[in-house]
Protein backbone atom coordinates (compact mmCIF):
# COMPACT_ATOMS: atom_id res chain seq x y z
CA UNK A 1 0.00 0.00 0.00
CA UNK A 2 1.24 3.44 -0.61
CA UNK A 3 0.87 5.79 2.13
CA UNK A 4 0.94 9.79 1.72
CA UNK A 5 1.93 12.51 3.62
CA UNK A 6 0.37 15.95 3.48
CA UNK A 7 3.44 18.58 3.11
CA UNK A 8 3.21 21.88 5.57
CA UNK A 9 1.34 24.57 3.24
CA UNK A 10 3.81 27.34 2.18
CA UNK A 11 2.86 30.63 1.96
CA UNK A 12 1.13 32.36 -1.29
CA UNK A 13 3.50 33.74 -4.14
CA UNK A 14 1.99 37.03 -5.09
CA UNK A 15 3.15 39.18 -8.30
CA UNK A 16 4.38 42.48 -8.66
CA UNK A 17 0.81 43.85 -8.91
CA UNK A 18 0.31 41.94 -4.42
CA UNK A 19 -2.21 39.37 -6.72
CA UNK A 20 -1.46 35.49 -5.54
CA UNK A 21 -0.86 32.59 -8.66
CA UNK A 22 -0.57 29.65 -8.92
CA UNK A 23 2.81 28.11 -9.31
CA UNK A 24 3.68 27.77 -13.56
CA UNK A 25 1.84 31.12 -14.07
CA UNK A 26 5.19 33.49 -13.77
CA UNK A 27 5.89 31.38 -17.12
CA UNK A 28 2.43 32.83 -18.45
CA UNK A 29 2.27 35.99 -20.54
CA UNK A 30 0.11 38.77 -19.57
CA UNK A 31 -0.28 40.23 -23.15
CA UNK A 32 -2.73 39.15 -25.36
CA UNK A 33 -2.00 36.21 -27.91
CA UNK A 34 -1.05 36.83 -31.54
CA UNK A 35 -2.69 35.43 -33.93
CA UNK A 36 -0.11 32.51 -34.41
CA UNK A 37 -0.68 31.39 -30.62
CA UNK A 38 -3.96 31.45 -31.39
CA UNK A 39 -3.84 28.68 -34.37
CA UNK A 40 -1.05 26.67 -32.66
CA UNK A 41 -3.12 26.22 -29.49
CA UNK A 42 -6.22 24.88 -32.13
CA UNK A 43 -4.08 22.60 -33.82
CA UNK A 44 -1.84 21.44 -30.95
CA UNK A 45 -4.95 20.92 -28.35
CA UNK A 46 -6.07 17.91 -29.76
CA UNK A 47 -3.64 15.73 -30.39
CA UNK A 48 -2.65 17.03 -26.80
CA UNK A 49 -5.65 15.12 -25.39
CA UNK A 50 -5.07 12.23 -27.84
CA UNK A 51 -1.68 11.54 -26.05
CA UNK A 52 -3.32 11.60 -22.90
CA UNK A 53 -6.02 9.10 -23.56
CA UNK A 54 -3.26 6.68 -25.51
CA UNK A 55 -2.51 5.13 -22.99
CA UNK A 56 -5.98 4.43 -22.03
CA UNK A 57 -7.74 1.05 -23.64
CA UNK A 58 -11.07 -0.81 -23.79
CA UNK A 59 -11.74 -2.86 -20.79
CA UNK A 60 -12.52 -6.40 -22.16
CA UNK A 61 -14.11 -9.66 -21.12
CA UNK A 62 -11.63 -13.16 -21.98
CA UNK A 63 -14.20 -15.99 -21.79
CA UNK A 64 -12.23 -18.71 -22.54
CA UNK A 65 -13.35 -23.04 -22.56
CA UNK A 66 -12.28 -25.94 -20.32
CA UNK A 67 -9.92 -27.26 -23.11
CA UNK A 68 -6.38 -28.32 -21.32
CA UNK A 69 -3.29 -27.74 -21.93
CA UNK A 70 -4.33 -24.22 -23.99
CA UNK A 71 -7.10 -23.14 -21.14
CA UNK A 72 -8.81 -24.16 -18.23
CA UNK A 73 -9.19 -22.81 -14.30
CA UNK A 74 -6.64 -24.57 -11.73
CA UNK A 75 -7.41 -23.32 -7.96
CA UNK A 76 -9.81 -20.95 -9.04
CA UNK A 77 -7.22 -18.64 -11.66
CA UNK A 78 -7.15 -19.03 -15.25
CA UNK A 79 -3.96 -21.66 -16.82
CA UNK A 80 -2.87 -23.19 -19.33
CA UNK A 81 -0.27 -22.13 -21.94
CA UNK A 82 -2.17 -20.38 -24.29
CA UNK A 83 -4.70 -18.35 -21.67
CA UNK A 84 -1.13 -17.47 -20.05
CA UNK A 85 0.24 -15.96 -23.04
CA UNK A 86 -3.09 -14.05 -23.51
CA UNK A 87 -2.22 -12.75 -20.37
CA UNK A 88 0.81 -11.69 -21.55
CA UNK A 89 -0.20 -9.95 -24.35
CA UNK A 90 -3.23 -8.06 -22.95
CA UNK A 91 -1.22 -6.59 -20.17
CA UNK A 92 1.85 -6.05 -22.90
CA UNK A 93 -1.03 -4.51 -24.74
CA UNK A 94 -2.16 -2.29 -22.33
CA UNK A 95 -5.75 -4.17 -21.70
CA UNK A 96 -7.62 -4.35 -18.92
CA UNK A 97 -9.20 -7.58 -19.00
CA UNK A 98 -10.61 -10.12 -16.43
CA UNK A 99 -11.10 -13.79 -17.36
CA UNK A 100 -14.35 -16.39 -16.90
CA UNK A 101 -14.68 -19.82 -18.22
CA UNK A 102 -17.80 -20.81 -20.37
CA UNK A 103 -18.52 -23.78 -22.04
CA UNK A 104 -17.30 -23.31 -26.04
CA UNK A 105 -21.01 -22.84 -27.29
CA UNK A 106 -21.81 -19.95 -24.61
CA UNK A 107 -18.90 -18.54 -25.65
CA UNK A 108 -19.34 -18.55 -30.09
CA UNK A 109 -23.08 -17.53 -28.95
CA UNK A 110 -21.72 -14.80 -26.77
CA UNK A 111 -19.44 -13.15 -29.34
CA UNK A 112 -21.91 -13.42 -32.47
CA UNK A 113 -24.27 -11.80 -30.13
CA UNK A 114 -21.80 -8.93 -29.85
CA UNK A 115 -23.24 -7.09 -26.86
CA UNK A 116 -20.21 -6.92 -24.95
CA UNK A 117 -16.64 -6.42 -25.47
CA UNK A 118 -15.39 -9.90 -25.54
CA UNK A 119 -12.32 -11.67 -26.74
CA UNK A 120 -11.37 -15.73 -26.27
CA UNK A 121 -8.18 -17.48 -27.07
CA UNK A 122 -7.18 -20.70 -29.15
CA UNK A 123 -10.05 -20.16 -31.93
CA UNK A 124 -9.17 -21.28 -35.79
CA UNK A 125 -10.07 -18.22 -38.07
CA UNK A 126 -12.52 -19.63 -40.17
CA UNK A 127 -14.36 -17.53 -43.22
CA UNK A 128 -17.80 -18.43 -41.60
CA UNK A 129 -16.61 -16.73 -37.84
CA UNK A 130 -15.17 -13.71 -39.97
CA UNK A 131 -18.69 -12.55 -40.65
CA UNK A 132 -19.16 -11.51 -37.15
CA UNK A 133 -15.90 -11.82 -35.28
CA UNK A 134 -12.65 -9.58 -35.74
CA UNK A 135 -9.60 -11.83 -35.42
CA UNK A 136 -5.91 -10.96 -33.74
CA UNK A 137 -2.43 -11.79 -35.20
CA UNK A 138 -1.93 -15.79 -34.95
CA UNK A 139 -0.68 -16.55 -31.55
CA UNK A 140 0.26 -20.13 -31.85
CA UNK A 141 0.38 -22.32 -34.33
CA UNK A 142 -0.62 -26.52 -34.12
CA UNK A 143 1.21 -29.54 -35.28
CA UNK A 144 -1.00 -31.48 -37.68
CA UNK A 145 -3.53 -33.76 -36.33
CA UNK A 146 -2.95 -37.37 -35.67
CA UNK A 147 -5.03 -40.53 -35.68
CA UNK A 148 -5.75 -42.16 -32.55
CA UNK A 149 -7.63 -45.50 -32.72
CA UNK A 150 -8.79 -48.53 -30.44
CA UNK A 151 -5.82 -51.30 -30.43
CA UNK A 152 -8.75 -53.32 -32.26
CA UNK A 153 -8.80 -51.26 -35.31
CA UNK A 154 -5.25 -50.14 -35.57
CA UNK A 155 -3.84 -52.89 -37.51
CA UNK A 156 -6.23 -52.29 -40.52
CA UNK A 157 -6.17 -48.80 -40.23
CA UNK A 158 -2.36 -48.48 -40.20
CA UNK A 159 -2.80 -50.72 -43.32
CA UNK A 160 -4.00 -47.36 -45.08
CA UNK A 161 -0.94 -45.47 -47.13
CA UNK A 162 -2.53 -42.27 -46.24
CA UNK A 163 -5.22 -40.40 -44.10
CA UNK A 164 -7.76 -40.06 -47.11
CA UNK A 165 -8.29 -43.88 -47.42
CA UNK A 166 -8.36 -44.53 -44.01
CA UNK A 167 -11.33 -41.75 -43.52
CA UNK A 168 -12.91 -43.64 -46.88
CA UNK A 169 -12.78 -47.06 -45.17
CA UNK A 170 -16.09 -47.52 -44.07
CA UNK A 171 -15.69 -50.60 -41.57
CA UNK A 172 -14.54 -47.38 -39.18
CA UNK A 173 -16.20 -45.37 -37.28
CA UNK A 174 -14.76 -41.72 -36.70
CA UNK A 175 -15.66 -40.06 -33.50
CA UNK A 176 -15.96 -36.32 -33.06
CA UNK A 177 -16.09 -33.61 -30.35
CA UNK A 178 -19.17 -31.86 -31.68
CA UNK A 179 -19.13 -27.93 -32.02
CA UNK A 180 -15.29 -27.83 -32.81
CA UNK A 181 -13.22 -27.35 -36.08
CA UNK A 182 -10.76 -29.52 -37.23
CA UNK A 183 -10.10 -27.43 -39.67
CA UNK A 184 -11.13 -26.13 -43.34
CA UNK A 185 -9.43 -29.24 -45.09
CA UNK A 186 -10.33 -31.84 -42.26
CA UNK A 187 -14.10 -30.41 -41.81
CA UNK A 188 -14.12 -30.53 -45.41
CA UNK A 189 -13.27 -34.65 -45.50
CA UNK A 190 -15.59 -35.25 -42.42
CA UNK A 191 -18.70 -33.52 -43.98
CA UNK A 192 -17.91 -36.02 -46.95
CA UNK A 193 -17.84 -39.54 -45.08
CA UNK A 194 -19.43 -42.28 -46.57
CA UNK A 195 -19.76 -43.34 -43.18
CA UNK A 196 -21.29 -40.27 -40.97
CA UNK A 197 -18.68 -39.45 -37.83
CA UNK A 198 -20.33 -40.12 -34.19
CA UNK A 199 -20.42 -36.70 -32.60
CA UNK A 200 -20.57 -35.82 -29.09
CA UNK A 201 -20.20 -32.53 -26.60
CA UNK A 202 -17.78 -33.73 -25.02
CA UNK A 203 -13.53 -33.10 -24.01
CA UNK A 204 -11.42 -35.07 -26.28
CA UNK A 205 -10.31 -37.19 -23.26
CA UNK A 206 -13.76 -38.31 -22.84
CA UNK A 207 -13.63 -38.85 -26.91
CA UNK A 208 -10.93 -40.90 -26.18
CA UNK A 209 -12.06 -43.03 -23.57
CA UNK A 210 -15.29 -43.84 -25.97
CA UNK A 211 -12.66 -44.77 -28.21
CA UNK A 212 -11.26 -47.19 -26.15
CA UNK A 213 -14.07 -49.21 -25.24
CA UNK A 214 -15.52 -49.08 -28.93
CA UNK A 215 -18.43 -46.92 -29.35
CA UNK A 216 -15.83 -45.88 -31.96
CA UNK A 217 -12.90 -46.85 -33.72
CA UNK A 218 -11.02 -43.67 -34.16
CA UNK A 219 -10.50 -40.43 -33.66
CA UNK A 220 -8.53 -37.24 -35.28
CA UNK A 221 -6.91 -35.33 -32.32
CA UNK A 222 -3.88 -32.25 -31.95
CA UNK A 223 -0.69 -33.18 -30.98
CA UNK A 224 -0.87 -30.72 -27.50
CA UNK A 225 -4.62 -32.43 -26.71
CA UNK A 226 -2.62 -35.85 -27.23
CA UNK A 227 0.31 -35.03 -25.41
CA UNK A 228 -1.99 -33.96 -22.19
CA UNK A 229 -3.82 -36.94 -22.33
CA UNK A 230 -0.67 -39.21 -22.39
CA UNK A 231 1.10 -37.16 -19.25
CA UNK A 232 0.68 -40.16 -17.01
CA UNK A 233 0.45 -42.91 -19.76
CA UNK A 234 -3.08 -42.91 -20.09
CA UNK A 235 -2.47 -43.86 -24.19
CA UNK A 236 -1.37 -47.42 -23.08
CA UNK A 237 -3.46 -48.07 -19.94
CA UNK A 238 -6.85 -47.64 -22.47
CA UNK A 239 -4.80 -49.83 -24.99
CA UNK A 240 -5.00 -46.76 -28.21
CA UNK A 241 -2.78 -46.49 -30.38
CA UNK A 242 -1.48 -43.63 -32.06
CA UNK A 243 -0.86 -43.41 -35.94
CA UNK A 244 0.82 -40.35 -37.74
CA UNK A 245 -0.11 -40.24 -41.62
CA UNK A 246 2.16 -38.47 -44.61
CA UNK A 247 -1.20 -36.53 -46.11
CA UNK A 248 -2.60 -35.05 -42.71
CA UNK A 249 -2.80 -31.13 -43.03
CA UNK A 250 -0.88 -28.61 -41.87
CA UNK A 251 -1.55 -27.72 -38.26
CA UNK A 252 -3.44 -24.41 -38.54
CA UNK A 253 -2.82 -20.94 -36.42
CA UNK A 254 -4.93 -20.38 -33.51
CA UNK A 255 -6.07 -16.92 -32.99
CA UNK A 256 -7.79 -14.49 -30.29
CA UNK A 257 -11.47 -14.07 -31.58
CA UNK A 258 -13.47 -10.75 -30.36
CA UNK A 259 -16.64 -9.63 -30.54
CA UNK A 260 -16.58 -6.38 -32.83
CA UNK A 261 -17.94 -4.21 -29.76
CA UNK A 262 -13.74 -4.85 -28.84
CA UNK A 263 -12.70 -1.48 -31.03
CA UNK A 264 -10.02 -1.66 -33.54
CA UNK A 265 -8.12 0.25 -32.22
CA UNK A 266 -7.92 -2.26 -29.01
CA UNK A 267 -7.49 -4.69 -31.94
CA UNK A 268 -4.54 -2.92 -32.87
CA UNK A 269 -2.52 -2.87 -29.57
CA UNK A 270 -3.42 -6.31 -28.98
CA UNK A 271 -1.43 -7.17 -32.13
CA UNK A 272 1.47 -4.39 -31.92
CA UNK A 273 2.11 -6.67 -28.54
CA UNK A 274 1.54 -10.05 -30.28
CA UNK A 275 4.55 -8.62 -32.91
CA UNK A 276 6.74 -8.30 -30.18
CA UNK A 277 6.07 -11.23 -28.62
CA UNK A 278 5.55 -13.60 -31.26
CA UNK A 279 7.97 -12.71 -34.26
CA UNK A 280 8.17 -15.76 -35.29
CA UNK A 281 4.37 -16.09 -36.63
CA UNK A 282 4.40 -12.92 -36.97
CA UNK A 283 7.67 -12.27 -39.18
CA UNK A 284 7.14 -8.25 -40.75
CA UNK A 285 7.03 -7.72 -44.11
CA UNK A 286 10.58 -6.47 -46.02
Amino acid sequence: MLVTTASPRKPPRLDQNGNTFAPGSEYLSTQQPTPFLLKATRVLMPLLCLAGTASVAQRITVEYRDKPPYSFTDRGQPAGFLLKRTIEILKLARVEAVYVEMPLKRIMNDIQANQDELCSPSWYKLPEREKFARFSLPIHQDKPHVVLASGAAAPALRAHASMAAMMADTRFSLGVVEGVSYGPELDKAIAAMARPPIRAVISPMQLAKMVAVRRADYMLIDQEDLNWIDTKGEINALNLVRINYPDAPEGLKRYLMCSRQVEPRTMERIDQAIRQLLPELNPRAD
